[in-house]
């Protein structure tokens, strides 16, 4: 590990391509799809060390680095034993989560002990004891007031939460908020550490609670617009949540909220609990949520010794930040100019906000972890998650909008192969997103880049339905399963084809879940525009799947289902269904599915490919014997990409 001063570090950060002879031929799914096994990073409060797990298989080192010296300082194995979170008890002692059990350990391997058990009493090997008696432990707070007690979380086998104060030396354990006893499943804690709102699970459904004047809990209500809107997630309002809370300001009678009410697009409030009103609008976008639900959220940054929000990081078209905070803003800035091809996300920073822990990374770089000290100007890169994917040639990302039949705008992002040139013409990928109810996001995509270094275009539409880009966008996707959003994916394939040096005879389908159901229909509608397809971990009789959700009693999943589908109706279920026409798909498919895949059974696939067997003798099928809905293993999925290129290149 070599230290990189902040000179240096700029100059490899901002030159890399023009220092150094790219390599422009296929990256190899080995340096592709390597893992990092480094995570769960922190920096002590003095800023002198930085912490990290690292995992060799199934066991676990906590390793600590010292920041100045730019050396190892110890490295402690922790064996089998998971490692959830690291959290700075001291400058010199970590706590950590280990599946439910909170332990203590010196940053130099010594005085390891357990703070905190998972178990409470004695277990034996009858399940109703293990229910009754075991704990699920987790740290709300190192209480830096009171040097010999933290405030931890327990949730219990009835799944109820208490929060409860523990002395780190006795091991007694004082109860604050009684979560059996209230029937409250999580509590929310104001600046103060006290409860003031509650989260009750009814009938698989989220109720959040407050205390009345009577001093009982009820439905809390929030006023926005002269609306009184319940503060609840359930399965019929879940694909629009209007209100989503996102926990309490630096006030302790503050709330931070992301609501759409009387507006398309999601954005961010504070609100008052005590008199039941909005304070201001933090932070709104015309273009985009501001938080998704559905997704991936926003971050909220805090800066504790002014008592105020410092900032927010959410997704847009873009990854977005917003500043509060002057002095954050100035961080973010510096790291910006220096490093303008890159994301420079603030994830920790020191008691003294002097040094900053960075996540730095682009659609083409894995990035790194890095120490910025704000006084000296220097950063530091702690680690690489994946240096070798540097060496490669990538392809940058487009943010394109194309306009629907019906003149709507789609957001899409579009990479074009390495070797792209007017001169000639590229196949085309169209790579619709799972869900549906998610959405792409500008970020390093392992498909994108295995196709565009082996000469492929590769599309990815965020068609109506998807999230993040407001109420309307969303709501469109609402009984146009197999309608509008196919239409949408048509249209930006079209669109692209007439704006790039696009090969309108080699253009591709596949995805991934909901992505491989759209490959299906997509061939089923617009036989002229695509090849070929490949569907991975697909449905395609949904009146079936519907009716194996009830049977199993996914009730949260079946009711969100039925509003998300727009109707239950068993005709309805049976037309949209890809099973049901595979007679009218003539073009190659190629069939995924993990033999393990809890979400959507690998009988739909062995059937549907049954079906198109029958008419189609260019289709065929393999099973992933040790995979589930989600391809993990790194080695499967590079087979499962390099076969996907063969048959996309060969039609076998």
């Amino acid at each position: 590990m070599r230290k990189l001063f902040y000179v240096i570090s700029i100059f490899i950060t901002t030159q890399i391509g023009f220092s150094q002879e790219l390599i422009d031929e296929p990256i190899p799914t080995d340096i592709l799809l390597k893992k990092s096994k480094q995570h769960t990073f922190s920096i002590s409060p003095d800023g002198k060390f930085f912490a990290e797990v690292i995992e060799n298989n199934i066991e676990r080192d906590i390793v600590i680095i010292d920041i100045d010296k730019y050396i190892l300082h110890h490295r402690i194995p922790m064996g089998r034993k998971q490692v959830n979170n690291i959290y700075w008890l001291t400058p010199n002692r970590l706590l950590y989560e280990s599946t439910g059990s909170i332990h203590a350990i010196d940053i130099d391997g010594s005085n390891s002990t357990q703070i905190v058990s998972r178990t409470n009493g004695k277990l034996n090997f009858s399940w109703r004891s293990f229910k009754k008696n075991f704990r699920f432990n987790s740290l709300v707070s190192t209480l830096p007031s009171n040097k010999n007690e933290i405030l931890i979380e327990s949730i219990d086998g009835d799944l109820y939460s208490s929060i409860k104060r523990v002395n780190i030396f006795t091991g007694k354990k004082i109860n604050v908020l009684n979560g059996k006893f209230e029937k409250i499943n999580k509590w929310f804690l104001n600046s103060q550490m006290k409860g003031k709102i509650g989260m009750k699970y009814v009938k698989e459904n989220i109720k959040y609670v407050i205390k009345n004047n009577q001093n009982k809990w009820e439905q809390f209500f929030i006023n926005y617009d002269s609306v009184r809107k319940p503060l609840n997630v359930n399965s019929s309002s879940y694909l629009n949540q209007n209100m989503t809370f996102e926990g309490f300001s630096f006030d302790p009678n503050r709330i931070l909220l992301t609501t759409n009410v009387n507006s398309d697009k999601r954005k961010l409030i504070e609100y008052d609990i005590e008199n039941g009103k909005v304070v201001k609008t933090l932070l709104e976008n015309n273009n985009c949520d501001i938080n998704d639900p559905h997704g991936v959220g926003s971050l909220i940054i805090f800066d504790g010794d002014k008592s105020e929000v410092a900032g927010v990081r959410y997704e847009g078209i873009l990854p977005a930040y917003k500043w509060f905070s002057k002095s954050f803003k100035s961080v973010h800035d510096t790291l910006k100019k220096f490093f303008p091809r890159h994301f420079n996300d603030i994830i920790d920073f020191d008691a003294n906000k002097n040094r900053f822990l960075v996540y730095q990374w682009s659609d083409i770089d894995r990035g790194n972890i890095g120490v910025y000290d704000k006084e000296n100007k220097k950063y530091d890169i702690m680690f690489y998650f994946n240096a070798d994917i540097s060496k490669y040639k990538l392809s940058k990302t487009k943010v394109i909008t194309i306009k629907s039949r019906d003149n709507n705008r789609i957001p899409c992002y579009l990479n074009l192969p390495t070797n792209y040139s007017q001169d000639k013409k590229a196949p085309l990928i169209v790579l619709p997103h799972g869900g549906p109810w998610a959405r792409d996001y500008w970020e390093f995509n392992n498909d994108v880049h295995y196709f565009t270094t082996r000469g492929f275009a590769v599309l990815r539409v965020n068609f109506r339905g998807s999230t993040g880009f407001g109420k309307k966008h969303v709501e469109a996707g609402i009984k146009n399963l197999d309608k509008i959003m196919i239409d949408d994916i048509a249209d930006a394939t079209k669109d692209i084809t007439k704006r790039f040096s696009i090969d309108q005879n080699r253009v591709f389908i596949y995805g991934y879940s909901y992505g491989g159901y759209a490959t299906y229909m997509s061939l089923l509608k617009y036989p002229e525009l695509y090849k070929s397809g490949v569907a991975i971990s697909a449905p395609t009789d949904i009146k079936k799947w519907m009716k194996q959700q009830k049977k199993e009693k996914n009730y949260f999943s079946y009711e969100f289902w039925k509003t998300a589908l727009g109707s239950k109706k068993s005709k309805y279920l049976s037309e949209i269904s890809p099973i049901n026409f595979a007679d009218k798909i003539r073009k190659p498919v190629l069939i995924f599915h993990g033999k393990r895949d809890g979400v959507i059974s690998v009988e739909q696939a062995e059937k549907m490919s049954k079906e198109l067997k029958k008419y189609n003798a260019k289709s065929k099928i393999e099973i992933l014997n040790n995979e589930g809905h989600t391809i993990k293993n790194s080695n499967t999925l590079g087979y499962v990409l390099d076969t996907i290129h063969d048959f996309f290149v060969t039609g076998n």
